[in-house]
């Protein structure tokens, strides 16, 4: 059935794209006199692309209800990007696909430039960014302010992130991968106190490389602890919480 609507769906697809330009139409869609389809670019040159008859302003509501609730795929299909979206959300994803070039992964975006392809971003940050940079599974975040790194592990790059915001302490982790190969790993967030004893665990989903950080905190899909809870476990001035990747049994 998977199969079978899949099939389905790349049928409908073809026949969502503007029959001039050839590119996916979004609402609002409107008519020639002869019946043709164009996306709201191509009907506004005033005469019908393909049998140069007039736009007639009357809108296809059938059609923009189908594109609506149809998943596109990403323009960077042929290069082996497998995600679908909602026609609201693809131009997003495409800005971050990671079968494109993609900015330096870095959270704080202003302090680098870069922009190139996955492969290559292990090279750039191991060059650029060494002291943000580890391989391994583990790693220790001591600091009580904002703290990124780059964590070289399974073959893959992923960026760690904590900041403080509204007197609250959020992390969390990202692939530079898609969101379907980020479900693969996890990540577990573990705070100690001085006394060995007293702990907070918690572990969530890896995340992928297009959902921007501020959508995963405000998601609570997250760490996310308040900063009376961070006081308990910080060590003659130094935070200890403990980090650590693994793949999802």
């Amino acid at each position: 059935m998977v199969d079978l609507s899949r099939a389905v769906g790349e049928i409908l697809l073809s026949d969502l794209q503007c029959l001039s330009c050839k590119q996916y139409m979004v609402p609002p869609i409107r008519l020639c006199q002869n019946g043709h389809s164009s996306c709201s670019n191509c009907s506004g040159r005033g005469f019908c692309p393909i049998c140069g008859g007039e736009f007639s302003g009357i809108r296809c509501l059938a059609l923009e209800n189908i594109v609506r609730r149809q998943k596109y795929p990403c323009a960077k299909r042929q290069s082996g990007c497998l995600e679908f979206f909602s026609i609201e959300h693809i131009a997003k994803h495409q800005a971050r696909c990671v079968y494109g070039k993609i900015e330096c992964p870095s959270p704080l975006l202003a302090i680098c430039s870069w922009k190139g392809l996955k492969e290559d971003v292990k090279e750039h940050v191991k060059a650029e960014h060494q002291i943000n940079f580890l391989e391994g599974s583990t790693f220790l975040d001591s600091s009580l302010s904002a703290s990124w790194m780059f964590v070289s592990y399974f073959g893959e790059i992923f960026v760690y992130y904590k900041k403080k915001r509204d007197g609250r302490y959020y992390a969390a982790v990202q692939l530079i991968g898609t969101s379907s190969e980020a479900s693969k790993y996890k990540c577990e967030f573990t705070l100690s106190a001085a006394n060995g004893i007293e702990r907070i665990s918690k572990t969530f989903l890896v995340q992928g490389y297009s959902v921007e950080w501020e959508t995963i905190f405000n998601s609570g899909k997250c760490f996310n602890v308040d900063e009376g809870t961070i006081k308990i476990f910080v060590v003659e001035g130094k935070l200890k919480m403990g980090v650590e990747l693994s793949t999802v049994e």
